[in-house]
């Protein structure tokens, strides 16, 4: 029983990740212009929550190896949106944080999720989005516990 369950959660959530980022969310189109892919901005999401980051604290939170994202923060700051601060302790170490026009990006990306979600949302009923609202909380909560810290 337990390894039926497990095997229709696999099913379900390889058809539904791709319906999500393709079909539902459009991420893809937010940045077209900048040529920017979803790894990007995680990267900028991800400092809009912390003021400043190493590449390795990126890398761990993002998952993604030190090599493949030096490319991804290199066209970051090449855009303005990030930039480099060596560690005053350590000169090793540096720190990467968002630039004024990067905390713009990460505004203008919210501004635009929350539009396409009140469209893609506009045809369900408010108990309709209240369960769709729970039952994500409750994933999120769920997937949570399985993670090893």
């Amino acid at each position: 029983m337990r390894e039926d369950n497990i095997q229709e959660i696999m099913s379900n959530v390889l058809v539904l990740m791709p319906m999500l980022n393709k079909r539902f969310l459009r991420e893809d189109e937010l940045f077209k212009s900048e040529n920017l892919y979803p790894s990007h901005i995680q990267i900028l999401l991800l400092l809009s929550h912390n003021k400043q980051l190493t590449m390795s604290e990126i890398s761990k939170e993002i998952h993604v190896i030190n090599s493949n994202l030096t490319p991804l923060v290199d066209k970051l700051i090449k855009l303005s949106y990030l930039k480099r601060q060596p560690s005053k302790k350590d000169r090793r170490v540096v720190h990467i944080s968002l630039t004024a026009s990067g905390k713009r990006q990460v505004e203008k990306h919210k501004v635009y999720v929350v539009e396409l979600l009140m469209e893609r949302l506009e045809q369900l009923s408010d108990e309709k989005v209240e369960q769709l609202m729970i039952h994500i909380r409750g994933l999120s909560d769920i997937i949570s516990e399985c993670i090893v810290p």
